[in-house]
């Protein structure tokens, strides 16, 4: 993990921790767990897309909700084939990541790589470096907000706390978006010799093989454009906002931090474990399990539930603030973050320093 790199694994202050995960075999990767759970929701996504075609349109938008949820759920099994969490091989977690990400949701694996895995995981909840916290026209950060325009400083203290989910439809069509003009730049921002990688050229090739089975072979077997287009846009607007839930109560509301100098107590303050039951737990593809995510990002999602008890004793022992809250709680501690995100200073995370909740501050005011 990035978290180790280049550091003696013996003296890391995480040594202790990652032993007692390995003695518990819980860093195994379960190649045949990976693939069965990817493949029972393949066959449930195709058997829900083929429902809509034979249902009438009322039904169809009633089925359309639970369709986005099983839809979102795949596309997060790419996620752990990008962080190499799913499979024990490199060709398996690639496997799984091209055929997940650009075939069936259309995003790019090398943009989520370098958004998410380098810069969101390298630095989670910093300003100026992490991506999830900087998107226009919202504020996570009070240092941003100074730094805004008046036309957006007004948005953001009056309206994105009330916007902020009607605009999360829109998530999932601009990361594609996103990743389209990744690789459609990368070309030109890489060495000579990196320009045209096979993973370049994978990614390319099947996000435009994505958009063939989902825009043109449905008009051309007899299907309207309208209906799917239509189907397609709402789809994936629902599936943003999915998602939209899933990172959001992770991390927001959580400090956000202006300098630290402690990589692992950043993974783990500036997180949350979110507390499901079995059924909650599969949707969210080991994400309710943030913070031991954040720690051991190649850990497994099927091992998180065992590895969480000892992540929260190795955070408790040294004074780390381990939070846990039902995913209700926090969506709602998450929205209401947004709304005083504007007055929300960073926070810099030392060795000595203790870290204060931001809605506690707020509480207090």
């Amino acid at each position: 993990e990035h978290i180790f790199r280049g550091q003696n694994m013996a003296g890391h202050p995480l040594a202790s921790l990652r032993k007692q995960l390995k003695e518990a075999n819980l860093l195994d990767r379960p190649t045949m767990k990976s693939w069965t759970k990817v493949i029972i929701l393949f066959i449930v996504v195709f058997a829900l897309y083929s429902a809509h075609i034979y249902l009438p349109l009322k039904f169809g938008l009633i089925l359309i909700p639970i369709t986005a949820l099983f839809s979102t759920t795949l596309a997060m099994t790419g996620h752990e084939g990008v962080h190499s969490s799913a499979c024990r091989s490199k060709a398996g977690n690639l496997s799984m990541a091209a055929i997940v990400f650009p075939l069936f949701a259309g995003l790019s694996m090398e943009y989520w790589r370098d958004k998410h895995n380098v810069k969101h995981h390298g630095n989670p909840n910093v300003v100026h470096v992490d991506p999830d916290i900087h998107s226009w026209p919202f504020t996570f950060s009070q240092e941003e907000y100074n730094t805004s325009g008046p036309i957006r400083r007004f948005f953001q203290r009056h309206l994105q706390g009330w916007t902020f989910w009607p605009i999360s439809l829109l998530v999932g069509h601009l990361m594609r978006f996103d990743g389209l003009k990744y690789i459609a730049t990368k070309p030109f921002k890489s060495k000579k010799n990196k320009r045209f990688t096979k993973i370049w050229m994978l990614d390319t090739i099947l996000i435009l093989v994505h958009f063939s089975l989902w825009l043109v072979v449905p008009i051309l077997l007899g299907l309207s454009w309208q209906v799917t287009v239509g189907f397609y846009v709402l789809l994936w607007g629902l599936v943003g906002t999915c998602l939209t839930a899933i990172f959001i109560v992770g991390h927001a509301g959580r400090p956000i931090i202006t300098e630290y100098d402690q990589n692992w107590r950043l993974q783990i303050e500036t997180a949350r474990r979110i507390k499901f039951g079995p059924i909650g737990s599969f949707f969210f593809v080991g994400l309710d399990y943030q913070i031991e995510h954040h720690l051991l990002p190649t850990l497994s999602h099927f091992n998180l539930p065992k590895a969480a008890p000892l992540v929260k004793e190795y955070a408790e022992e040294r004074g780390w603030h381990y939070q846990e809250l039902g995913f209700f709680r926090a969506l709602w501690e998450a929205t209401v973050s947004l709304h005083y995100a504007w007055k929300t200073p960073s926070l810099v995370l030392s060795e000595n320093g203790e870290l204060i909740d931001p809605l506690e501050v707020e509480a207090q005011n």
